[in-house]
């Protein structure tokens, strides 16, 4: 036998032998996956083919008494590589690119960084996903190339009107977290319950073949929120808000129209303000804070109303109550002045608010005591929240004996509105209730929520009686008949009485000195005085034309108020009378 002759079985032998083990280890595999691995195998399996797709909710729409929709979602597509893995990059992006309305080449450039997941496109509207979609199913030759991109529409918070109200509703950011306003105070409401559904993803793992298991939940969508804003209200004060902050050239300011019967807010404005469609632009989020409920302030002289309503109700003084003023008063070591550093002489109730006497009022908080001044002016109150529906509400800051804080002479500047903090809502609530018979009422600003068919409608909240009816109406005349003497008042509104006080705080600064130039210019009223309809705060900050309150605030309290009582149908005070 040859040597050739006997390596030819050698060889044959050595390749039988080694597909035989081959074989033998396939079927070893098989076994340990088959048999001993196959629950888990079969669960891989099924993950990779199965998976749960949410089903979102639709958050619910904010409108105005009237019907005027100021947010509601809608729904937009995002566009992303999944991790997946693309085949051909080049020809996804040369179909892609003029869809989106992009350049072709940085489109490619983030297809081909797809690694970790790439958004392509965010808030595409359904018209261009369905052309996506469409040359999606139709490039059956090419249906590789598609494997690893996903078009998913989710909800998108918009605001049809843009900057109307924008302090009011807040926002929901993009990652659809609300912030501010009724957004956030209401979330829970507003952003329903998304479901889910379970299916078979296909051949290129993006869309879902749904099963109808029992497990599928739908989703449930949010509560519809009815504000109790007037629409043309609203667009009143925010054009005049704006008007004079341009003309005064403040730094910002803030008007609020209230029923002072029922503590609903008619309107609320801020300014400056931004769009919350623009709310993922640097600047724009911190001009949306609400500066009539988050940002207090020292009231100054309009805070004298609520010293009066004190005096008069505990009985330190009566109507027919005379002053000698002197100018100034001294309070332990500190001297409290007049601001304009005059001596008055001998002065009456109406006297000493139309000229603003700080010393006066000093004398009042010092008949009153420590004790009762500030059990009023809690229960007016102050230095608590007054719960109205809108998120970031503080509680303002008043001083107390004994806590640490609080020193001799707060009782005096406190009189006047000087080292007491107030939110401009609280400081409207509270001159609401004089103008309510000294009823507080809750403000609010939801009319009412509709949800799963059923309509939760808010009901007028009484607080508290503050001070006596009468004594009530004794500070309405002593305001109204203090403005009737100036007969150059910037706040008059011809045909009608209207009861108020202006106030000019000098703004703190570093919590112990004041700005020598910066104040804080208001005014807040309401009219008619015999039968109060409707109470308004007028807040100018820093404004550069005058530092005065009767110069720059009063005159926007009555621009607003005139067109009020028109739109309101409120008649002249000599026709109600004339019906009487």
């Amino acid at each position: 036998m040859s040597a050739q002759t006997w390596r030819e079985p050698w060889r044959m032998r050595l390749a039988i032998s080694l597909i035989f083990i081959f074989g033998l280890f396939l079927a070893g595999k098989l076994f340990y996956w088959q048999v001993i691995r196959w629950d888990e195998a079969s669960q891989a399996v099924t993950q990779e083919r199965e998976r749960a797709k949410p089903v979102y909710a639709r958050r619910g729409d904010i409108l105005t008494r009237e019907g005027v929709l100021l947010a509601k979602d809608v729904f937009r597509y995002e566009v992303r590589v999944s991790p997946q893995g693309l085949v051909n990059a080049e020809g996804l992006a040369d179909k892609l690119a003029p869809i989106l309305g992009v350049p072709r080449d940085a489109l490619l450039t983030q297809l081909r960084s797809h690694a970790g997941g790439e958004i392509l496109a965010r808030d595409v509207s359904p018209s261009v996903a369905e052309r996506i979609l469409a040359l999606r199913a139709q490039d059956a030759r090419q249906l590789r190339q598609w494997v690893g991109l996903e078009v998913e529409g989710k909800p998108l918070r918009v605001y049809p009107n843009g900057t109307f109200a924008a302090h009011i509703v807040g926002y929901v950011n993009r990652q659809r977290n609300p912030e501010h306003g009724i957004e956030e105070y209401y979330d829970a409401k507003l952003r329903g319950v998304n479901g889910e559904v379970y299916g078979a993803t296909d051949a290129l793992h993006t869309d879902l073949i749904p099963f109808f298991l029992p497990s599928n939940q739908p989703a449930v969508d949010g509560a519809q929120v009815v504000l109790t804003i007037h629409a043309e209200m609203q667009r009143i004060v925010e054009v005049e808000l704006e008007r004079a902050v341009r003309e005064t050239r403040s730094a910002s300011g803030a008007i609020i129209v209230m029923d002072p019967q029922t503590g609903a807010v008619l309107a609320l404005a801020v300014y400056p303000t931004a769009d919350p469609n623009q709310s993922h632009i640097a600047g724009v989020r911190e001009r949306l804070t609400n500066q009539t409920v988050a940002v207090p302030y020292e009231p100054g002289s309009v805070f004298k109303v609520i010293t009066l309503a004190s005096a008069l109700d505990a009985g330190v003084i009566t109507p027919a109550t005379t002053f000698e003023d002197e100018g100034v008063i001294r309070i332990g070591t500190r001297d409290l002045w007049n601001h304009d550093l005059r001596a008055y002489g001998r002065v009456g109730l109406v006297e000493v608010m139309r000229h603003s006497l700080n010393v006066e009022a000093v004398k009042m908080s010092l008949a009153l005591g420590a004790g009762k001044f500030y059990r009023y002016v809690r229960d007016f109150g102050f230095g608590a929240p007054t719960r109205i529906e809108l998120a970031g509400e503080v509680m303002g800051n008043v001083k107390s004996v004994g806590d640490g804080q609080w020193r001799e002479v707060d009782l005096g500047t406190n009189a006047y509105g000087q080292g007491i903090n107030v939110t401009p809502v609280q400081m409207l609530a509270a001159i609401a209730a004089v103008a309510n018979d000294g009823k507080l009422m809750r403000p609010y600003i939801v009319q009412e929520v509709r949800a799963g068919g059923e309509v939760s409608k808010t009901q007028p909240q009484f607080v508290r009686q503050v001070i006596r009816p009468e004594t009530a109406r004794t500070v309405t005349q002593i305001l109204s008949d203090s403005i009737l003497a100036e007969s150059s008042n910037k706040a008059a509104v011809t045909g009608y009485r209207i009861a108020g006080k202006t106030g000019t705080a000098q703004i703190p600064v570093g919590g112990i000195f004041y700005h020598p130039d910066w104040t804080i210019a208001s005014f807040v009223g309401y009219l008619p005085a015999d039968d109060p309809r409707v109470a308004i705060l007028v807040k100018l900050d820093k404004p550069q034309s005058s530092p005065w309150g009767s110069q720059v605030a009063s005159p926007v309290f009555s621009a607003v108020a005139r067109q009020i009582v028109a739109l309101m149908g409120i008649p002249p005070d000599s026709v109600q009378r004339a019906s009487q």
